[in-house]
């Protein structure tokens, strides 16, 4: 059963369509218990400036029986996996997610990018790769995998990626591929929906899909139980 969705935006991203409110209100008709608000980080265009990550602080934690996480999608901004944000925000983030955007990362060939998502990874702070099937971000996803597990980032299957209108390319055969790796060396992976509207939170139709195909281990799926929560927190979270 899945539990948690941690990759989603509201309008604070620029480009999303619903409210915090209103995702949470999805979350809860939907039977999740983890709901994470990842906003993008403000390399991205229209993205929120800093100072609203600072500000989580002020968004209460408990709906019922929905908890809510307050993280951020960083944006992984060079071929050495820097991030547009700074260690005291990121200190700051219940979680992390880096992600290769277009409009933040040009990309390279592919041992250059995955040495960007290795350097992200290596960033203490983060805990999910977000996104990692994007053919104009080509992989080495056997060399990925590995150094996500050694590094103890998960990697995200995404939902969205498997859209018919998504902009990333080839997200399902590099899914698969990812996978088979996961499967060879015991790496965790996490379902997000990437919901940009309140009607995609806990959407994992399409990702689910590919799971039943590749028989998939299900402890293997970080969304599958709470305790799960402890390979994503923030351990270096100076408010816990």
């Amino acid at each position: 059963m899945i539990l948690m969705d941690l990759h989603t935006h509201t309008i604070a991203s620029g480009h999303g369509y619903s409210t915090l409110k209103e995702n949470i209100e999805m979350a809860q008709e939907r039977g999740l218990k983890v709901l994470g608000l990842s906003e993008h980080a403000p390399g991205m265009p229209g993205g929120p400036n800093i100072m609203f990550f600072w500000n989580y602080k002020c968004i209460p934690r408990r709906y019922g029986d929905l908890r809510l996480m307050c993280g951020v999608e960083a944006n992984i901004c060079d071929l050495e996996g820097g991030l547009d944000v700074d260690d005291f925000t990121l200190s700051r983030m219940d979680y992390v997610i880096a992600s290769m955007h277009t409009p933040c990362l040009k990309s390279g060939s592919a041992a250059e990018n995955t040495r960007a998502a290795i350097g992200a990874m290596n960033n203490s702070y983060v805990t999910i790769l977000g996104h990692p099937d994007d053919s104009r971000f080509p992989l080495d996803y056997d060399l990925l995998v590995r150094e996500a597990v050694k590094a103890k980032v998960v990697l995200e299957v995404n939902n969205s990626s498997l859209h018919p209108l998504a902009a990333r390319q080839g997200a399902r055969e590099n899914i698969i591929l990812m996978l088979q790796k996961c499967k060879e060396y015991g790496g965790p992976i996490i379902l997000g929906s990437d919901a940009h509207t309140c009607y995609a939170i806990g959407d994992f139709t399409e990702a689910e899909e590919v799971l039943v195909e590749l028989n998939f281990p299900r402890e293997l799926i970080v969304n599958e139980s709470l305790e799960n929560l402890s390979l994503i927190e923030n351990k270096n979270n100076v408010l816990k």
